[in-house]
């Protein structure tokens, strides 16, 4: 069953099955993550079975049968090794398939958890919405339940789209320097140039144009997957997007030692197989370890990236913390863009051509142990 969490200012909705946030939005308005327009199901229930066999990729088929708003990929970020998938796993590791225990002794506050025998893992989450605050505060950790240490691909992954943001409303942005674009085919509909480097935000596009990655579902028709790098010096980082008719932001804010990469997916009414059908406006903006969704096998062949870790070593029995915090502000009617978001003592300021937007949160640095 559902947990749904709130304040009475802003709510949230948590699945147990993929342990998905489905729903963030003020109390009573539109959620501002994208949802699925296909049928989905628990993982683990024999409709999530029917439903996975229906879609064209069967590889992707569990994690689709499931698949909403904000998704964990551990301990994968891709399709997963062919020992992987032998063992049940599917794309994006197997958190997004896993069946979540969440409890919740007040109506702002959750505790929720997950173990995933394959990866030898523990992830833990305590989500808690304070009075009077429109954040989400997320304290995440995950532990080795092994022996030796090993690398991990640990990713946010974060999807928004229509009907609340869609083509000319608005911009995502996020705190990032430099890119490379996906190396392989986006099902023959490329919106950008393949495995190709550029300067944050504008990209090469697949027919020799430049696109501004800020903008939104700009040519119908096309995809396109590009990693980014945090720019250097940052303590937190950021990924937001503003929907300007309505004067809203939505985002995050995180450590930058956590997660120093920005993964950007857009699907476009690319893909006309099941279960996109040709339907589908989704913008992901996926902060992590992990720079591409290319597979464990793949990411640690390339090697790192731009002189960076493309993983996290995790050591023997250890626990990894990973604070995060996810906001949903009103904002100026005009605002296009949120170009930088800091966090401070008690307080996350959003940045708009030298218009700020002061957001409270008690104790904000502290929480992201950046204090």
């Amino acid at each position: 069953m559902a947990v749904t969490l709130t304040n009475g200012l802003v709510e949230l909705t948590l699945l147990p099955g993929g342990g998905h946030l489905a729903r963030w939005a003020f109390a009573g308005e539109q959620n501002t993550l994208w949802e699925a327009p296909w049928k989905t199901a628990d993982p683990g229930s024999a409709e999530h079975a029917a439903i996975a066999t229906e879609f064209a990729d069967e590889e992707a088929g569990s994690y689709l049968a499931s698949y909403t708003g904000h998704v964990l990929c551990l301990d994968g970020f891709g399709p997963a090794s062919q020992a992987d998938a032998a063992a049940g796993v599917s794309l994006h590791g197997e958190a997004p398939t896993a069946t979540w225990a969440f409890t919740s002794e007040q109506e702002n506050e959750a505790n929720g958890s997950v173990e995933l025998p394959v990866a030898g893992l523990r992830v833990e989450r305590r989500f808690v919405i304070a009075a009077g605050e429109s954040v989400l505060r997320v304290e995440e950790q995950v532990t080795n339940l092994r022996t030796a240490e090993r690398d991990l691909h640990w990713v946010q992954h974060s999807t928004f789209g229509t009907p609340l943001f869609a083509a000319g409303n608005g911009r995502a942005t996020a705190s990032v320097h430099k890119g490379v674009t996906l190396p392989q085919d986006y099902d023959g509909r490329n919106l950008l140039a393949r495995d190709t480097e550029f300067i944050w935000p504008y990209a090469p596009g697949a027919d020799g144009e430049r696109v501004d990655l800020r903008e939104l579902f700009g040519r119908r028709g096309a995809g396109f997957v590009a990693a980014t790098q945090q720019d250097a010096g940052r303590k937190h980082g950021f990924v937001a997007l503003c929907q300007a008719e309505v004067g809203l932001a939505v985002g995050y804010v995180f450590r930058v030692e956590d997660f120093p990469w920005v993964t950007l997916w857009e699907e476009n009414h690319a893909r006309d197989a099941a279960p996109w059908l040709g339907r589908v406006e989704a913008r992901g903006m996926e902060f992590g370890t992990t720079p591409l969704p290319l597979g464990k096998e793949a990411v640690d062949a390339r090697g790192p990236l731009f002189g960076s870790p493309t993983s996290r070593r995790i050591g023997a029995h250890e626990t990894l913390r990973a604070p995060w915090m996810m906001f949903v502000v009103e904002v100026p009617h005009g605002w296009r863009e949120v170009e930088d978001v800091r966090v401070e003592a008690d307080e996350i300021v959003l940045i708009h051509q030298g218009e700020r937007v002061r957001v409270g949160v008690r104790g904000a640095a502290a929480f992201l142990g950046t204090a």
